[in-house]
């Protein structure tokens, strides 16, 4: 962690002071150039609007991410991990004791006692943090990042006098909100050459979206892949970044045990038959430093493995990215569709078990997902169709001993979809638990000896082998 220097604890304290959330709105940006000309795009948040914080955006690309937020139709959780991974910030917030790492407060309570002021109220430490692309919010690394904020923080306070002496506030900030369908926005922006503020303008276009990765898949890649048999499979694909953020293999640690390096948000992506429903891969990236190498190195495996589909069906730009040069030379087609249902509910459940383990409720899984999962209609058709099938054949095998009628259901069910491979292990058992001990149609019995093979037998079992009467 590097050292905060006291003048920006100082700055921190006298924002605070200044109550700027209560003169600024979080939609009101306003710019701020340093000396090396780059534009920071600044935002105030408290009051109504949250705990009292700064954002100060060190990339355009930041603040696109905040735009395509807040004029989404529907903000889920979906759309938060989307914004979050593109982050690019130097951010100031006001904790209390418990949220700042060791190192902080040594640091914080060493300027305390030199300026003897002691802790009061809730929220009172100034945390300085910053989030680069694809990491998650961290301590300042290098010495730069303290010095830029505390140039930025210099200049806001600077302008916060302005606005308090009465000048008019559209001179220096721009409300979004009065600009919400403008495709090009001129922000003010302030520099200060040490005596006086400048008034500047920063052009800004707004919807200008990432770039997303799209693999280089060289000469024998291509050629390897094309000897792959060509199958009419339609595959359904979902790319995307995951909500976890990783701590990296090769993070060095400080002498307080904290990690120095950002952890990061790993990229993953899954692959379904579109027929089955089975899950062809799924695989995130293993490192920060190659975000993306790994899936391509797995999606190229699968190919060669499981052969080529006719169709690849995708949903998102990050998605189609990965795929298209890949198609392309592989005469797949690509398919891009607005909505997926299947994939929303694996992307739900992803989501969900993430953050069930974080101790949110299920109420707020529900409400962040945008999705109630008791609800039937909120359900896809697959999922419905599946949990339909669990219900009924639970329902079969438990009446299968006392009703003869419900054996042959469930004979004709099994023996016409293909699905014993499909019952849940739970059923199965009880399955099997009813063939050993009752007189049970000998057309059931063959069909669960020959999935009790297929389950619990090697692959390659001999098809004469002799397992005694009713012995397995």
């Amino acid at each position: 962690m590097v050292m905060i220097p006291d003048k920006l604890f100082d700055l921190a304290f006298e924002f605070k002071s200044a109550k700027p959330w209560k003169m600024l709105h979080p939609a009101q940006f306003f710019a701020v150039i340093l000396s090396d000309g780059k534009p920071r795009f600044c935002q105030v948040f408290g009051g109504s609007s949250g705990k009292p914080a700064l954002w100060i955006h060190n990339s355009e690309q930041s603040v696109q991410a905040y735009l395509r937020m807040v004029h989404s139709k529907q903000v889920n959780f979906y759309s938060k991990v989307d914004y979050l991974v593109e982050q690019e910030a130097y951010i100031l917030t006001f904790e209390n004791k418990a949220a700042m790492a060791p190192s902080e407060l040594e640091t914080m309570q060493k300027y305390l006692k030199k300026r003897e002021l002691k802790p009061s109220g809730s929220g009172f430490y100034p945390v300085f943090r910053v989030t680069t692309s694809r990491h998650r919010t961290w301590m300042y690394r290098d010495k730069a990042e303290a010095d830029n904020t505390l140039a930025c923080l210099e200049i806001i306070m600077k302008l916060l006098e302005h606005i308090k002496s009465g000048e008019e506030i559209d001179k220096f900030v721009l409300d979004l909100r009065l600009h919400t369908h403008d495709k090009h926005l001129s922000i003010p922006a302030v520099s200060f050459n040490g005596q006086e503020l400048s008034n500047e303008v920063v052009d800004f276009t707004v919807g200008n979206k990432p770039k997303y990765y799209q693999p280089r898949w060289n000469d024998l890649q291509v050629a390897r892949m094309k000897k792959a048999k060509k199958t009419g499979a339609i595959w359904v694909a979902d790319q995307g970044p995951l909500p976890e953020a990783l701590i990296n293999e090769d993070a060095q640690m400080n002498e307080y045990g904290e990690a120095i390096k950002a952890p990061y948000f790993p990229e993953m992506m899954a692959v379904f038959d579109e027929a089955s429903g089975e899950l062809l891969f799924m695989e995130t990236s293993t490192s920060d430093r190659d975000i993306y190498g790994n899936i391509a190195k797995c999606l190229m495996n699968t190919i060669i493995d499981m052969g080529c589909p006719m169709t690849v069906r995708v949903r998102n730009d990050a998605t189609e990215a990965m795929f298209k040069g890949l198609c392309s030379k592989l005469h797949i087609k690509l398919d891009r569709r607005e909505s997926i249902p299947e994939l929303d509910d694996f992307r739900c459940d992803i989501h969900a078990q993430w953050m069930e383990g974080q101790g949110f409720t299920e109420e707020e899984i529900n409400q962040e997902l945008g999705k109630v999962f008791d609800d039937p209609d909120s359900v896809p058709s697959k999922r419905k169709r599946e949990n339909n099938r669990t219900e009924m054949l639970t329902s079969i095998a438990d009446s299968l001993v006392e009703d003869q009628s419900a054996a042959e259901e469930f004979i004709k069910y099994a023996s016409s979809k293909g699905i014993m491979d499909k019952v849940p292990d739970m059923v199965f058992d009880n399955l099997v638990d009813a063939v050993l001990l009752f007189d049970i149609d000998p057309a059931l019995e063959k069909l669960v000896k020959a999935e009790f093979r297929r389950r619990y037998y090697e692959d390659d079992f001999d098809d004469d082998f002799d397992d005694g009467e009713d012995e397995y």
